[in-house]
């Protein structure tokens, strides 16, 4: 008879020991997390949610959904990533975000068809823009 009563003691012992380090593991490590959605840019912009900030429109948007997709000339890569644009005819610029910048890139219209800022050119043609990085087709749209 001893033993049994043993043996429940035993469990009850180990199970709240148990539960113990775990709330007080969880705790710890509750103050070093950041709450899920908190990483905001410096404007404001949620990058989780995918928005990044238009230098071309002063705020928030998602590039994927309302620029222009240009998809990488290099399938040498092992994944495929995109560019895309932003082109205002009205104040003559264009905007480019691209994965291997951290901020978008400002190009100033040359003529009807060409942006540049001596560094990167974008250019329609036939109704279709490529973008280079000095002389260099890096991203096309697909019609």
């Amino acid at each position: 008879m001893k033993t049994p009563m043993s043996l429940l003691l035993l469990f009850v012992i180990f199970t709240s020991s148990c539960q113990s380090s775990k709330v007080s593991s969880s705790n710890a490590g509750a103050d070093s997390l950041a709450a899920v959605g908190a990483d905001k840019d410096k404007h404001g912009c949620l990058l989780s949610a995918g928005y990044t900030w238009s230098q071309l429109r002063s705020e928030c948007i998602r590039p994927f959904e309302q620029g222009i997709a240009l998809h990488t000339l290099n399938t040498s890569s092992a994944y495929q990533t995109s560019a895309y644009i932003l082109v205002d005819s009205s104040k003559n610029e264009a905007e480019v975000f691209i994965p291997e910048e951290q901020n978008s890139i400002m190009l100033n219209q040359r003529n009807a068809t060409t942006y540049t800022n001596g560094r990167f050119t974008l250019v329609q043609d036939s109704n279709c823009w490529t973008l280079s990085l000095n002389k260099t087709a890096l991203y096309q749209e697909k019609k």
